[in-house]
């Protein structure tokens, strides 16, 4: 068990959160990005995760489960409703906190120079946005985020306020509602508060 003086943090299921865990000063966090990609075993990985951490957040880029549930076989459960029920076995886990990006973290990102309600079925539609802005160039690849030069997080940082405003005026997920631009990351700043 870790030492409950730290309040250490799991956080899992986006990409590109490395820098913020450095960047949060005296909050121990381990920014945990699984390899795993099926639903299912990011929901045990949270579960299991949930026994050794103060907190653990779930961030979920909801684009690929949109994706996979369009691909899914005919007659297959739908990836919504999978998720819908891994949210509810959640719910009464007090330190689990589920958070969606609809479609994306980019969505996010977004939301510190542009107020946007719009739903962009994908995360390349967002990312079109970001031309003539302070993330012109951005990529959505590992390669871009080691960077030098390519600090999202000290980008971003003047406007923080501007895209919590943002976001919050986009309200809460709705899983019987998935189609709807959400950023909830900004409760990430608010549950480490």
């Amino acid at each position: 068990m870790q030492n409950q003086n730290r309040n250490p943090v799991f956080i899992g299921g986006t990409e590109g959160l490395s820098k913020l865990s450095v960047k949060l000063g005296t909050i121990s966090i381990r920014p945990e990005l699984p390899k795993k990609k099926r639903l299912k075993e990011l929901f045990d990985y949270v579960v299991e995760n949930s026994k050794d951490y103060n907190q653990v957040i779930w961030i979920i880029d909801l684009d690929t489960i949109l994706k996979e549930d369009r691909e899914r076989p005919v007659g297959s459960k739908s990836k919504i409703t999978e998720l819908k029920e891994y949210m509810g076995e959640l719910e009464p886990i007090e330190n689990v906190f589920v958070l969606v990006n609809a479609p994306c973290l980019e969505y996010w990102f977004l939301q510190h120079f542009k107020e946007s309600g719009r739903f962009f079925d994908n995360c390349d539609k967002v990312c079109d946005e970001f031309k003539n802005t302070i993330l012109n160039g951005y990529q959505k690849t590992e390669q871009y985020y080691k960077r030098r030069n390519a600090d999202i997080y000290q980008k971003l940082k003047p406007y923080k306020n501007i895209a919590v405003q943002n976001a919050k005026k986009l309200g809460d997920f709705n899983i019987d509602m998935p189609k709807q631009g959400k950023a909830e990351m900004y409760k990430v700043f608010e549950l480490l508060d």
